[in-house]
């Protein structure tokens, strides 16, 4: 939350005049087999604060954070973010800057059905206002776009995704929850505005609705259909849990952990009856603030990060540096390897699709000035289940998907290829995460049950939308020794039959740079909302990449170098983001540029025949344009064009002639484009009469 400079100096405590501490010897404390503690990689640097991050579809993860490294509120103009992507797999880091006028650091976060991000609101002005802008990023081509505005500004919004595939928007300010719909657009529930802590941690429940668990004590349940209506349930706990962290580590079950004065606390909430029923579990060894619950491939949880003393933002004195694991099956948490860097105040956790967890960020904020924190870099936590139990240090085999389908629908059965099968003792889906201010705002651990035979698996998709909202899902395997596969990326919809393909695709030039291009429409049986252009460049060319999502059967695409041959390939997506098979492949090369035309040039004024007095100014007028380029100068001549009065390089263009001397005279405007191009006006005959 946002404190004035006084009150961020109050509640950090002794931070003021703390040091660092001794990353290794927080590391030498919980020192021990990697079997039993796991192992942190090393601290990389990163482009960015990791201030919020979320899972993509293609493995890879975005991070964004504000436009600089200092609080926010320092900064005059907020017409930007820095973003990034990070590809586990190498290492690499892509700028995405959101450069579409707006700051979206403290904005809501979650993933469409077909996996791409939406985000509500952010970050106005140095007054720490909200924007009512929504953003959409899209994975497969690294672009952000603007979505609908909302009915007001949300700054720390959370985002849930529904039942339906709709996403929920709630808090950031306006107390009115709105609705993303499926068709893209916004709808207020405006029967059910109630005034919640920011980022409110909501979870769609096995009854349908939005459970509300916190971070304070009451919990209360949302039903988003027409206006929306609460129901309010007893109190979760006595404990306020402000930058507390919650998971949804099984079927209608959330365990919520610490927050408030770093408590040491945690509950389970049970969500599976006509009332919620709250149980005490085991408390975390260390008490944490500013921490984050990450579910992992098995289903226990994770808690990383945070401080111990109570502090409100940043603690450096008292920094947790040790993970924590709990075991849904105990109850029971265990300690494990402590990470180097200090994670606080706007730091973030976030499963990999490999069983790894990233952790990264911290800073930004005017206490994290006067303390000197900024972490502006990252580690991956390698769990303990990734390793041999034997004490040696090396990764144990692991299980391996080899072949599983791309979608499934609700209750239906679905193969499972693994060489393993026969070791296998859990099937799970998990839903990429997405989190920011210690929220992860729409992971859940979904067990499947499954049966196992000859090279594979025969597994169960989950029963309804209420079990897991449509969308992506990471789906593992884990055996016998407790080790998870790398996962498969599952999308879960109630819609699984894709288009048809698009046919009589074509491609023609349709001007210079532009290749115009039709195809016939795909059918779907619930309709088909629009198309996937694909274009790669050179005769014969076989590595494309998407360029466009039109609605239309047609396409324009222009900007595109001349006499250049281009390939084009089409597909059609329903609803539900089934993508149908690809179209045959068009090709067809741009027309060559043409010859440059002079531009248009007049004298407007004096008339033909004009006559003036002795020794006159005469100012000259003339219009110009050009229908390739434009106009540099325009340039006046008299004497029939042999001799120049001067010029004139931007519009109205004009030039006075002073004094002029008596008798008859031609005037002339001679234009020149920005390619050297000249055009020339026709002549105007004028007379100065003699002095009297």
């Amino acid at each position: 939350m946002a404190h004035s400079p006084a009150e961020e100096r109050q509640l950090a405590r002794s931070t003021l005049a703390a040091t660092a501490p001794d990353a290794r010897a927080a590391e030498a404390a919980a020192a021990g087999p990697e079997g039993d503690v796991g192992q942190w990689g090393p601290l990389v640097d990163w482009p960015v604060v990791g201030v919020h991050v979320a899972l993509l579809e293609n493995g890879k993860v975005l991070a964004y954070d504000s436009v600089g490294d200092n609080a926010t509120e320092t900064y005059p103009v907020h017409d930007h973010t820095r973003a990034t992507v990070w590809d586990p797999a190498t290492g690499t880091q892509t700028p995405v800057w959101v450069t579409t006028g707006y700051n979206v650091f403290c904005s809501g976060l979650a993933h469409l059905e077909d996996g791409s991000i939406f985000l509500a609101g952010g970050n106005k002005n140095a007054q720490l206002q909200g924007i009512v802008q929504t953003h959409i990023f899209d994975s497969d081509t690294n672009t952000w776009s603007l979505g609908p505005n909302m009915a007001a500004g949300r700054w720390y919004p959370s985002v849930t995704p529904l039942n339906n595939g709709e996403m929920l928007i709630t808090e950031g300010g306006p107390d009115m929850p709105e609705v993303r719909k499926t068709d893209g657009s916004l709808r207020a529930l405006n029967t059910a505005s109630l005034n919640l802590p920011l980022y409110p941690w909501m979870d769609v429940a096995p009854d349908g609705r939005a459970f509300y668990s916190g971070p304070d004590q009451t919990m209360r349940s949302l039903n988003p259909a027409g206006g929306g209506s609460w129901q309010a349930f007893g109190q979760r706990d006595s404990l306020d849990r402000n930058y507390g962290s919650r998971a949804l580590y099984d079927v209608g079950k959330i365990l919520v952990a610490g927050g408030g004065s770093s408590s040491k606390d945690a509950r389970v909430i049970n969500l599976n009856g006509a009332t919620p029923q709250v149980s005490a579990t085991a408390p975390m060894a260390f008490g944490r603030r500013q921490h984050n619950l990450t579910v992992l491939a098995d289903g226990t949880v994770l808690a990383t990060g945070g401080n111990s003393s109570g502090a409100s933002l940043v603690d450096l004195n008292n920094g947790v540096y040790s993970a924590e694991l709990w075991n849904p099956a105990t109850g029971t948490w265990t300690t494990l390897a402590a990470e180097q860097a200090t994670r606080q105040y706007h730091s973030t956790a976030l499963l990999l699709p490999d069983g790894r967890v990233l952790s990264s960020g911290g800073g930004i904020c005017g206490t994290c000035d006067q303390v000197g924190y900024l972490a502006k870099n990252a580690q991956v936590f390698t769990p303990p289940y990734l390793f041999k139990k034997d004490g040696s240090g090396q990764l144990a085999p692991r299980p391996a998907i080899a072949g599983a389908p791309a979608r499934v629908a609700y209750g239906a059965g679905f193969q499972i290829d693994t060489p393993d099968a026969a070791a296998i003792r859990k099937v799970g889906l998990l839903r990429l995460g997405a989190v920011t201010h210690s929220v992860n705002m729409e992971q859940r651990y979904v067990p499947l049950t499954f049966t196992a035979g000859a090279g594979g698996l025969a597994a169960t998709a989950p029963a309804n939308a209420n079990v897991a909202p449509p969308g992506v899902y990471m789906l593992f395997i884990v055996d016998a020794s407790g080790v998870p596969s790398v996962a498969k990326m599952v999308t879960v919809a109630s819609d699984t039959s894709p288009p048809t393909a698009p046919t009589g695709l074509t491609a023609a030039p349709g001007g210079t740079g532009r290749l115009d291009l039709g195809w016939t429409a795909s059918t779907d049986d619930v309709g088909v909302t629009g198309y996937r252009v694909e274009r790669c460049q050179g005769p014969g060319c076989t590595t494309f990449a998407e360029v466009a999502a039109p609605t239309a059967t047609t396409y324009s695409d222009a900007g595109l170098s001349p006499s250049t041959t281009y390939r084009y390939r089409v597909r059609a997506v329903d609803p539900s983001d089934n993508r149908s098979g690809y179209s045959g492949i068009a090709e067809a090369t741009t027309d060559a540029p043409p010859t440059n035309q002079p531009p248009a040039v007049s004298i407007t004024s004096p008339s033909e025949g004009a006559s003036f007095a002795w020794h006159s100014d005469i100012t000259i007028n003339a219009s110009a344009s050009d229908a390739d380029g434009t106009v540099q100068k325009v340039e006046f001549f008299r004497a029939d064009g042999t001799v120049k009065l001067g010029e004139d390089t931007s519009a109205p263009y004009s030039f006075r002639w002073r004094k002029a001397a008596s008798g008859s005279d031609t005037l002339r405007a001679k234009a020149t484009d920005n390619a050297g191009a000249g055009g020339i006006s026709a002549p105007i005959h004028i007379t100065v009469r003699p002095r009297r």
